[in-house]
């Protein structure tokens, strides 16, 4: 009888599902921020019925056997003792947890013990439970078991599974865990061994998400990318770079935080070198550029005293802070490690995967995964009869159905500067539009990022592009080329080719490139060989189809919402063009 495996990603923030078949296939995977089209979904349990049950019916045999497993393993009692740790042994109000919870401040009332916390985590934590209860009440089946793993083991299982390695040194890093922030794995024919974890002290994430503040930006809208865009145009600042690095030490590969009184009065040094509020963000590049160096610097010491344990060449990150691809594409010039993966989604929707995966593998513990690459192609098509809808009724003047040409002809408008959003297929699993819900431009131009960030994306100006880039000249464009297929790493241009696409040079002559070769998206790479063809430029700038504040489209009606309140010029999705007049 075939087994599904459904894996909820069932943190406060970032909730996703994802699907498994029976032969370890991902079928599915999704963050539910998507289909909401609520911005990281915070607080929001990632069991949406109706959802779960068309997904299932889609994709499944209901009278299947059915998984269901969660990303934490955490008991009710231990999230009692979890929040005691922190608001009432950590003392002042100066102390407690940098990472609260985003509706902490809305509360009518605040005291020192945040019984709201506890039972809106509680109820996270019985997610996966109920839903197996649902599953088996809709679908009169009684073969459906549920599964918890540990937090940081699903962010391991996520990455490792997904990478072209066979072995490989594992490191976990994030804003917490059980246990801690930092955990270390052995990956080896199959089989996932913790090496090493780290206590409830120190958290490169929750610093992060502090510098990211004291910016004056907000980490729970998911702003440590504005923290990262601003860093290149600041310096950084002696005095700043030793207090934020005073927050935290490196012992091995494990990470403390100072005591609290010390603590405390770091965090209040920190707070009179905010930005204030109201204030430019310019006023924050030196703050930026010095946390983004101590975040590089920990991240650097933790991965040398790693590759010294000996397990393999070959890393893989995971978590949160595996998402900051200004440092990911420094990492093989400063560690010996020869091989880097960081999975498309490696933060907590991530842990979808990882979770349906660890469930798939308890159940076939002599299986060995053969290592291939994991397409992000696995979320949601845009409804067909939603599409139909927009044809027959939407009084659309210019229209056209050009089946096997569209990215002749979508090739052509970008070259012409034509600002143009692209929809195809299925979804990407992640942050990043990798050219299946995209923005999509003539980076030749050295005035379209202004005019993308004024027209389209309503955005701060300094913040950057990426380059979608044809695998094969990577070299020619890129010191020290690494495939990035996720858009998960920034590399440096070469100076003989970055006046030729200004649009997606950053300040610091860096690029976050995403590597197209025709079979990850064989349509996305036709439409930038085309575009070669007319400029002979192998490279597109490639960003989220979405303004700013809103998640990446998800549904037809989305992206034509996108498409007439912004200053596209075009629209293709699958094989229709929509031109405005």
């Amino acid at each position: 009888m075939n087994t599904y495996y459904i894996g909820l990603a069932n943190t406060c923030h970032d909730p996703a599902i994802a699907i498994v078949d029976s032969t370890g296939n991902v079928l599915f995977a999704e963050a539910l921020e998507r289909y909401l089209q609520n911005k990281r979904a915070w607080d929001v349990q990632p069991d949406n019925f109706s959802q779960i049950v068309q997904l299932i019916e889609t994709y499944c045999d209901p009278k299947a056997k059915f998984v269901v497993s969660t990303s934490w393993k955490f008991e009710p009692w231990e999230i009692y003792l979890y929040q005691m740790y922190f608001y009432l042994f950590m003392g002042t109000e100066g102390t407690k947890p940098i990472m609260e919870p985003s509706w902490d401040k809305q509360l009518p009332f605040k005291q020192n013990f945040d019984w709201f916390a506890v039972l809106q985590f509680m109820a996270l934590l019985k997610t996966g439970r109920n839903l197996a209860f649902q599953l088996r009440s809709r679908f009169n089946n009684n073969q459906i078991i549920f599964k918890r793993y540990r937090h940081h083991l699903t962010h391991a299982a996520n990455a490792c599974y997904s990478s072209p390695f066979t072995d490989a040194a594992c490191m976990v890093v994030d804003g917490e865990g059980e246990k801690g922030s930092v955990s270390c794995y052995s990956y080896r024919n199959g089989q996932l061994k913790l090496v090493q974890e780290s206590g409830r002290t120190g958290s490169l994430g929750a610093l992060y998400a502090h510098v990211t503040e004291l910016c004056g930006f907000d980490w729970r809208k998911g702003e440590e990318w504005k923290v990262m865009g601003l860093a290149p145009y600041g310096k950084v600042d002696p005095e700043l770079y030793d207090l934020i690095h005073s927050m935290i030490e490196v012992k091995d590969c494990t990470l403390i935080s100072p005591p609290g009184d010390r603590m405390a009065n770091i965090l209040a040094e920190l707070k009179k070198r905010s930005v204030p509020e109201g204030a430019s963000y310019w006023d924050a590049v030196d703050l930026a550029a010095s946390g983004q160096q101590v975040f590089s610097d920990v991240m650097e010491e933790l991965l040398n005293n790693f590759y010294k344990l000996g397990i393999s060449d070959n890393l893989v990150l995971g978590g949160g802070c595996a998402l900051n691809s200004a440092f990911n594409g420094k990492i093989l010039e400063k560690v010996p490690f020869k091989a880097l993966h960081v999975p498309s989604a490696p933060a907590d929707d991530g842990n979808a995967i990882g979770t349906a995966l660890l469930a798939y593998y308890e159940d076939h513990p002599k299986e060995v995964r053969k290592p291939s690459f994991q397409t992000p192609y696995l979320g949601s098509t845009v409804k067909k009869k939603s599409l139909e809808n927009l044809l027959q009724f939407g009084k659309i003047e210019r229209v056209r159905h050009l089946p096997g040409t569209v990215h002749l002809e979508a090739a052509r408008l970008l070259s012409e500067g034509k600002l143009l959003g692209w929809v195809q297929g299925r979804a990407e699993f992640g942050p990043r539009a990798l050219g299946n819900r995209s923005i999509l431009a003539d980076p030749r131009s050295p005035n379209m990022k202004d005019e993308i960030n004024k027209r389209v994306k309503f955005r701060e100006g300094y913040r950057p592009f990426a380059p979608s880039i044809l695998h094969h000249f990577g070299h020619k464009y890129f010191e020290n080329y690494q495939e990035s297929p996720y858009m998960e790493r920034t590399l440096t241009w070469r100076p003989e080719v970055r006046e030729q696409v200004p649009a997606v040079v950053h300040a610091n002559s860096t690029g976050r490139l995403q590597t197209v070769k025709r079979e990850w998206n064989e349509k996305y790479y036709d439409l930038i060989e085309a575009f070669y063809e007319i400029t002979s430029v192998p490279i597109i700038l490639n960003t989220s189809l979405n303004v700013m504040g809103k998640p990446i489209v998800h549904s037809v009606e989305d992206a034509v919402s996108v498409f007439y309140t912004t200053g596209l010029d075009a629209l293709v999705i699958e094989d229709y063009l929509i031109e405005k007049p």
